[in-house]
């Protein structure tokens, strides 16, 4: 008897084993360069210069913040129409 003829395909089954366990995760690479602001809402504008866009404060919560800078130890204070600087004064609460 010749196997050639009476014995049909061969079949091949192979086993293997589970998987094995996954290794811990490898360090975290750099942090990329910041993306570019392109566009806000609210109070606040931009403008380009100084190596980037700048996001500027013109208001809070919808009222004026004046164009006159704040010195050392100054507040803003709302005075009726808009946010001016202000010498901080304490009181008693």
């Amino acid at each position: 008897m010749s196997c050639n003829t009476l014995c049909g395909p061969l079949v091949v089954t192979l086993l293997t084993g589970a998987p094995g366990l996954q290794g811990p995760e490898g360090p975290q690479g750099p942090q990329g360069p910041p993306g570019s602001l392109t566009s806000v809402t609210g109070d606040l504008s931009l403008a380009t210069g100084g190596g980037g866009t700048v996001a500027t404060v013109t208001g809070i919560r919808g009222k004026t913040v004046s164009a006159t800078e704040p010195t050392t130890s100054q507040v803003f204070q709302y005075d009726g129409t808009e946010w001016v600087p202000t010498n901080f004064t304490a009181g008693t609460y």
